[in-house]
């Protein structure tokens, strides 16, 4: 059976950090916490869990604060966890049986990361991270925000979750170290290039965003993955500028990179819609419904936009156009997917009543 190193960066996470030591507790042989700076309780906690806890001076790099705390491991895989994810009971025993069945000559397992959920829990946005890697690869994080490390080797794929729930999040952190290193004269990866314009767009930096976007497209290094969602984050710019007809167009220059996602199928149906143009809209829902959806493409999944939002929306646009009868399918096709929907029990008596 392998053992495994979980090993934390963490700073003022008192509120967060026993939940998430609670949750891996039977799962770790040996637990790393690397402490950038606490002036909470945050380590009298740690201590009720593991005695290798270790001080590092923040320099505004997430990288190197991870491959500090991957130094100080000493198991057969290094795990890296925040301190607001768990992992679920269903998910704690699936990762001990992984333990016990996971061949050694494994150099990555990638495993869901589930980020947003809706009313009833089920996520809503998810993809796939690097979660358990092969100490003796050395295998070392990269970019000093939104840090990653290229997996190598084996690489297998798990249905293993770890669940981030978010208590607080300091809005401007990411800004300004994005900020800070391009006034040191930082020459920014395609990477973090992609993802500096999209802090500039979370911040309503549209104008900026939209350059910075286009900088990193022009540049034709950046993976296809961020390619395809620098054009879905162009497309959102223009839009909140009111500039709709632009929106469309990038939405569409996504095609230039690979097959339609449902993702941005469903955006340019929000786009028609918007615009009235109810045709356009069916066809665009309609070609999210079959599109293929890949989580292990490495892209950011949207998994209602394969299936619920566009049934819904497809009820509304049909409805527009007054074909009630075909409104009312796609809305149970909905319902299938989301029974206990507020929008689809709304819509269900709506249709009982006029048909």
């Amino acid at each position: 059976m392998i053992t495994i190193s979980v090993c934390m960066i963490v700073k003022n996470e008192e509120d967060v950090l026993e939940r998430a030591l609670k949750s891996i507790k039977d799962i770790a042989d040996e637990i790393i916490i690397v402490d950038t700076g606490s002036v909470d309780s945050t380590k009298t906690i740690a201590k009720q869990y593991t005695n290798k806890i270790y001080d590092f001076e923040w320099c505004d790099d997430f990288s190197k604060a991870r491959n500090y705390s991957f130094a100080k491991a000493t198991k057969d895989y290094c795990m890296w966890l925040d301190a607001d994810d768990i992992i679920l009971e269903a998910d704690q025993k699936e990762f001990l049986k992984l333990k016990e069945t996971l061949s050694p000559e494994t150099s990555v397992v990638m495993m869901r990361y589930n980020t947003n959920f809706d009313r009833n829990g089920h996520p809503t946005f998810t993809y796939y991270r690097e979660r358990l890697l092969r100490r003796r690869d050395c295998l070392r994080w990269e970019g000093f925000v939104h840090e990653v490390i290229s997996p190598r080797g084996q690489i297998i794929y798990s249905e293993i979750a770890i669940t981030h729930m978010k208590l607080k999040a300091n809005p401007y952190r990411n800004l300004k170290i994005f900020q800070k290193k391009r006034n040191e004269g930082v020459v920014f990866s395609p990477r973090e290039m992609f993802y500096y314009a999209r802090e500039l767009f979370y911040h309503e930096y549209f104008d900026e965003a939209i350059s910075e976007f286009k900088r990193f497209l022009n540049s034709k290094r950046g993976w296809k993955e961020n390619a395809i969602s620098a054009c879905q984050f162009l497309g959102y710019c223009y839009y909140h500028k009111g500039d709709r007809q632009e929106a469309v167009s990038w939405a569409l220059q996504s095609l230039c990179y690979d097959v339609p996602r449902a993702e941005l199928c469903c955006d340019l149906g929000k786009y028609f819609f918007e615009l009235e143009c109810y045709e356009q809209a069916i066809f665009w829902y309609a070609m999210a419904l079959s599109c293929q959806r890949n989580d292990q493409s490495g892209g950011f999944v949207l998994p209602d936009c394969y299936d619920y939002i566009p049934y819904m929306q497809l009820c509304l646009c049909y409805d527009a156009m007054g074909n009630h009868e075909t409104a009312q399918f796609y809305n149970e096709m909905a319902g299938k997917c989301k029974p206990n929907d507020s929008s689809y029990l709304y819509n269900k008596q709506y249709f009982d009543r006029i048909l």
